[in-house]
């Protein structure tokens, strides 16, 4: 069967092109003064520096919409290296602000996965489950200790203590990124009719104030979510 050809979508709604944040977190001021041309060609050499391996365009592209500000959407295939982007966007903030970026996984073994992935590529992260996530592991995250956290969205809508760490002036003040994998979750978790969820919207996730602020949302074609559906 032939693979669907990648695609990128980016937020088209006027705004500058790029916002610099008093609070919250920024990336580097040298790449912030950039031009678009530039920061690309800096990513492209980031890569090769880290992966010994040149950077396909699409991931370049992306990285650059994300130090932009800008929520973008990813189409690629299983394989494409989507959690590379990350990686490569994660590299363009200063480690002072101990930045986290924030993962939605339709699936806790996808995070686990995920997780394994990240430490041996130098990252700290973990994976929120119904086991993992208790008050010792909410102060870790709160004071930085994991660049990368992964959950999934009964975590995120469910979880009064997780709410409460989500909107605490000081997590919201670390956020990177929100990275959204597999799109059709949007459809699924966003449409809450009752319970405790209803208080939290899946595509509210991005704190308001922060412009600079971006989400990333991909959908994986041949993913084990779809297959099963």
């Amino acid at each position: 069967m032939t693979s669907p050809p990648t695609s990128l979508t980016i937020d088209i709604r006027p705004a500058p092109a790029r916002v610099w944040t008093p609070t919250g977190v920024n990336i580097y001021k040298k790449h912030f003064d950039k031009s678009n041309e530039k920061l690309k060609e800096h990513i492209s050499n980031a890569s090769i520096k880290t992966y010994g391996q040149i950077a396909k365009v699409l991931q370049v592209d992306t990285v650059t919409s994300l130090a932009n500000g800008r929520n973008t959407f990813l189409l690629a295939g299983t394989g494409f290296g989507k959690s590379r982007i990350t990686e490569m966007y994660y590299q363009l903030i200063p480690g002072r602000y101990k930045a986290v970026v924030l993962v939605l996984n339709p699936l806790d073994t996808l995070g686990d996965n995920q997780v394994l992935e990240k430490v041996q590529a130098g990252f700290t992260a973990i994976n929120l489950t119904k086991l993992t996530f208790n008050e010792q592991t909410a102060k870790e995250i709160l004071i930085g200790d994991y660049q990368f956290v992964y959950l999934s969205p009964e975590i995120f809508l469910n979880s009064k203590m997780f709410q409460d760490l989500y909107y605490s002036s000081t997590f919201q003040n670390r956020i990177a990124l929100i990275v959204i994998d597999e799109a059709h979750m949007i459809y699924i978790w966003g449409i809450v009719e009752s319970g405790p969820a209803e208080k939290t919207n899946i595509l509210s996730l991005a704190p308001s104030r922060q412009r600079a602020f971006s989400t990333v949302v991909w959908e994986t074609w041949g993913s084990a979510t779809l297959s099963e559906q």
